[in-house]
């Protein structure tokens, strides 16, 4: 199920991939001779759209990574990052699994990183008997609740998935409304962390960007951390992000936010009867805040001229 977290997750992924597997796991990490470099196989991953009765998945990350031991052989790294419990995620795994080693002929390793709350769910393994015939397939997770207990070596790592786990944290901490002037704290916090542990200025802002994206403030507060942050800066003499800064990300959340809300407007409509190419192109041409009415709109549509009449009433 894609989810507002799985784009910060993905970019931050695509820039620390080392640094994202050396972190979560670091087993793997050390048999992969990153002296040869990787590759992202986003046009594969296009390709590889799978159909489940729960409806279309996509898989999260594919990489095309060297093994210590495998010569001139490569294999696929298959990242998986989950923030809410699925029950069938384990098999789902498993079906991604054996359709890459069927299409690409090579080996396959799956990771998966669990960012929900409940601390039971750790699925792991994906297994079938039948007359005899027995399957057993499992794969490593990490489970970024577990972290909770070890936020002093959080505190005290230069690795970036230190500050990404942080604020996955305080933002699953923070998520009421009487929680905000603790969740700007706590972001303000993470910030400073950065400052202390000597993270370069490209890594503090890639990091912003991440922390910026899931730990979300309304305006008022928004504005006090921002200039608590720009203080802490000059004392620090580290004016990593200027207000040009601060301001290109501020629009690049605002147009994540707009081509999420289209995707969501998009699958619930084609619930309802395949839309045309110009239909879609209309939605995609929609600004936010209409976006968002048609998102409500759309749920007394009862047939196939409402969204007709709708789009010319806005048009």
């Amino acid at each position: 199920m894609t989810t507002p977290l799985d784009t910060p997750w993905k970019q931050i992924l695509e820039s620390y991939f080392p640094q994202f597997m050396a972190f979560f796991f670091p087993e793997a990490y050390s048999q992969i001779d990153w002296s040869r470099g990787f590759e992202f196989l986003d046009g594969e991953l296009q390709q590889i759209t799978l159909e489940a009765e729960t409806g279309k998945r996509i898989i999260d990350k594919l990489a095309k990574v060297y093994m210590h031991s495998g010569g001139e052989q490569w294999i696929v790294a298959h990242i998986e990052i989950q923030n809410q419990k699925e029950d069938e995620f384990g098999e789902r795994v498993f079906v991604y699994f054996a359709r890459l080693r069927d299409k690409f002929k090579r080996e396959v390793a799956s990771f998966a990183v669990l960012g929900d709350t409940d601390v039971d769910w750790r699925p792991n393994s994906f297994g079938r008997e039948t007359l005899g015939c027995n399957l057993q397939f499992s794969f490593p997770i990490t489970k970024l609740v577990d972290y909770k207990k070890r936020r002093e070596e959080l505190a005290v790592s230069d690795n970036p998935f230190a500050v990404v786990v942080l604020a996955h944290l305080a933002a699953q901490a923070t998520k009421g409304k009487e929680s905000q002037l603790r969740r700007k704290n706590q972001k303000l916090n993470i910030m400073k962390m950065m400052y202390d542990r000597g993270y370069s200025e490209q890594a503090v802002i890639d990091l912003y960007r991440f922390v910026d994206w899931v730990l979300t403030l309304p305006p008022d507060l928004a504005e006090a951390f921002n200039n608590d942050l720009i203080a802490y800066e000059e004392e620090k003499n580290m004016p990593y992000l200027s207000e040009l800064e601060r301001s290109s990300l501020a629009a690049g959340k605002a147009e994540g936010k707009a081509e999420g809300r289209v995707e969501v407007v998009i699958k619930q409509l084609n619930r309802r009867g395949q839309l045309s190419e110009e239909v879609v192109a209309k939605i995609e041409g929609l600004p936010i805040d209409q976006l968002e009415q048609l998102a409500i709109d759309l749920l007394d549509f009862t047939n196939g001229n409402d969204l007709a009449k709708w789009l010319r009433s806005y048009g």
